[in-house]
């Protein structure tokens, strides 16, 4: 596996065996208006790292890939605008690289293939790009580039050439912005907004927060996003107008442990990564907007991460072939097909 730099952004805490491991990661997720569809995220219940789908409410658990076995739980799954479609990474080859996939598991391909860091993988409102972070100098301070790339893997463009940290990028639901979170000013991290050409960037929360991973709500007037970020203490949910102001807090530290929030389709819910306070177990809960309500929709002993919540396709032929898996069976996703095996070698294919 490369050694590349995760973000210490909350400390999702799972149970492998008997040892508890602390996982530092989070991310940016985009929310695109919709229909609330389904909850996708990475989880460990066969024994590796696989991408999973489930209904809002947790039924309906669905593996959708089968690929190499990783201890890498980081994969940033995002759903395009459509919901029809997944682009996220993995580490299959020996470095972090981007992946576009069907929600049923068909058409796998590699859209990244140059052998860096390359995290945090959003959709466009429009579908036709893929923001991202890409590393840059990361056998030193693990830094990263911000960058977009066609669904296609065609036409890759560097936005950001700091000597700073940017990531967990996401554009606003209007296409104009990017909002993301940086160590631009020395700081440990904060957010920002840019133009989406990457002019005029500013900072949006004051330094003391610590923010990162912040989530635009569908109707793009607020973000949802965590505190905390890059430090070793457990983070917070956070609400404000997506200019920074009107913040208010959703979670307290003595509650739970809570990262990774992601308005859903409706703007109505945000899904988000929790757990008990001792910080054992790595679930995916659901909370209304405003912070009420929170419960736990699947509990995960090895851990479930970074989910997404997906717009309901159009047309729903996109779900056609998924079928209910229910987790712990022998075999999942037995009705699913991976014509792209080409991508990995012979010794790879399970």
């Amino acid at each position: 596996m490369s050694k590349f730099r995760f973000f210490a952004i909350w400390l999702l805490r799972y149970v492998v065996a008997t040892t508890v491991v602390i996982l530092f990661a989070n991310a940016l997720w985009a929310t695109y208006p919709g229909q609330n569809g389904r909850i996708a995220f990475s989880a460990k219940f066969t024994g590796t790292w696989q991408l999973y789908t489930m209904e809002p409410d947790g039924t309906d658990l669905f593996q959708v890939t089968a690929l190499p076995p990783t201890e890498n739980p980081f994969w940033f799954p995002d759903y395009s605008p459509g919901g029809k479609q997944l682009v996220f990474c993995h580490d299959m080859t020996g470095a972090v690289e981007l992946y576009v996939v069907n929600v049923d598991g068909t058409g796998l391909k590699q859209i990244t293939n140059d052998g860096t860091d390359n995290l945090f993988p959003r959709w466009s409102p429009d579908g036709t790009r893929i923001l991202f972070s890409t590393g840059f100098i990361s056998d030193r301070f693990g830094y990263h580039h911000l960058a977009t790339i066609r669904p296609d893997g065609s036409d890759r463009q560097q936005l950001t050439d700091v000597l700073f940290d940017d990531y967990q990028a996401e554009f606003t639901t209007d296409g104009k912005y990017i909002v993301f979170a940086s160590t631009r000013r020395n700081l440990i991290s904060a957010l920002w907004m840019m133009n989406a050409n990457s002019s005029s960037a500013k900072q949006l929360v004051p330094a003391a927060l610590e923010a990162g991973g912040p989530d635009v709500s569908p109707d793009g007037a607020h973000m949802v996003f965590y505190d905390k970020q890059n430090t070793e203490q457990p983070g917070t949910l956070w609400v404000a107008l997506t200019d920074g102001t009107q913040r208010v807090q959703l979670t307290s530290r003595n509650q739970l442990l809570a990262g990774s929030p992601v308005f859903s389709p409706d703007g109505k819910k945000i899904v988000f990564n929790g757990s008990t306070p001792d910080g054992f177990g790595g679930d995916i809960m659901v909370m209304n907007a405003d912070g009420s309500e929170i419960k736990t929709v699947l509990s995960c002993a090895d851990g479930c991460a970074l989910p997404d919540w997906g717009p309901k396709p159009k047309d729903d032929s996109a779900r056609s072939n998924i079928r209910t898996n229910p987790r712990g069976s022998e075999k999942m996703s037995t009705s699913l097909q991976f014509p792209d095996r080409s991508l990995f070698g012979p010794n790879d294919q399970h």
